[in-house]
């Protein structure tokens, strides 16, 4: 059975093996004290716990994901320079959120990090923001389903059995 730390560990194993990732974070986004990060922790990938269903022989787990980015501020010139720096942040950051899914669903051509026990479900739906911090926090969110097997075994449960 896949659990939920087994699914914490797929996220951070991609962060890690993806060039563009730097580091990965877990727990509520409100949490998270982002203005402490410094240059060097983006690009972020962030994953925000949802609701997790119990279903006779399934096990569902949703996660919002974000590829969180600073804007460049090295693109364009004044006036347009934040609205190019953004325009490439998304660029890049949807980009990478597209890695992220491809490990859970569409690995073709190389091995996935993540086990064939784990489905995602499709169509996952992105949304773009930016949240104004103190760096413009900028990149997409997706909130993801993923369906893993629940043995729903009595027998292995620590607790006295009703004879």
């Amino acid at each position: 059975m896949v659990r939920y730390s087994d699914v914490i560990s797929y996220f951070e194993t991609i962060a890690t093996k993806h060039f563009q990732i730097k580091s990965f974070h877990s727990g509520g986004l409100d949490e998270a004290d982002i203005n402490k990060l410094g240059a060097k922790d983006y690009v972020i990938l962030y994953a925000e716990p949802g609701t997790a269903t119990l279903d006779t022989g399934l096990l569902t787990y949703s996660f919002t994901l974000y590829i969180l980015d600073q804007i460049n501020e090295e693109v364009g010139v004044e006036p347009n320079k934040e609205r190019l720096g953004r325009t490439t942040t998304y660029s890049e950051t949807f980009r990478i959120l597209q890695d992220v899914v491809a490990e859970f669903k569409q690995s073709l051509s190389s091995q996935s990090w993540v086990t064939d026990e784990v489905v995602l479900q499709l169509p996952v739906n992105c949304e773009p923001f930016t949240a104004r911090f103190n760096n413009l926090l900028t990149g997409w969110s997706a909130t993801i389903t993923i369906e893993v097997n629940n043995q729903n075994n009595l027998c292995i449960a620590p607790l006295t059995h009703n004879t």
